[in-house]
């Protein structure tokens, strides 16, 4: 299936371009202007679909994921003016809401906050400390009651650090 065509919206043009490739179904949106720079690429495989969005210069903005029509897996934020995919932040989902590790970062690539929720709850806060390291200061656990439902991989994470750290966990 190849399939091109121009839809008004607005009072603007949109392109909007359609096709297989492979087992995976191809939208591509485009900007109304001389670069026909795409705006939004929608890949739909099976159940699973990514979007990524585009600036009006072509520039990616953010990509994100869903499964089944619900947002799932990570969805990444990009620094704009930099044009070099540098990530601004990263949040991870599960069945549409917020479950995992999830990080925003400065200009120059160093965490300035990172968190860990479970099923929409914020259950873990990293504080860094604002020196030219950035290293964590300290660990919060907000919520107790949900610590047992982050995933694996970040309750691991916080085991190790409760070994090799102890002085990062404020008393409650």
């Amino acid at each position: 299936m190849q399939d091109k065509t121009i839809k008004y919206f607005r009072g603007k043009r949109v392109g909007t371009e359609t096709y297989y490739e492979g087992d995976a179904f191809i939208t591509k949106r485009y900007y109304d202007d001389k670069a026909n720079n795409v705006k939004e690429m929608v890949t739909v495989k099976g159940t699973s679909k990514e979007i990524k969005h585009f600036t009006a210069s072509g520039v990616l903005s953010k990509t994100e994921n869903f499964l089944k029509g619900v947002r799932h897996g990570i969805e990444t934020r990009y620094v704009i003016p930099k044009a070099d995919e540098s990530i601004k932040s990263t949040k991870r989902y599960q069945d549409g809401k917020l479950h995992g590790e999830c990080m925003t970062y400065d200009q120059t690539g160093k965490v300035i906050k990172q968190e860990v929720f479970a099923l929409g709850k914020l259950v873990l806060k990293y504080v860094q400390k604002k020196d030219l390291d950035n290293e964590i200061e300290c660990i919060e656990i907000v919520d107790k009651e949900s610590l047992k439902h982050i995933p694996e991989t970040d309750f691991d994470t916080l085991e190790s650090y409760k070994r090799e750290h102890p002085e990062w966990f404020k008393k409650a």
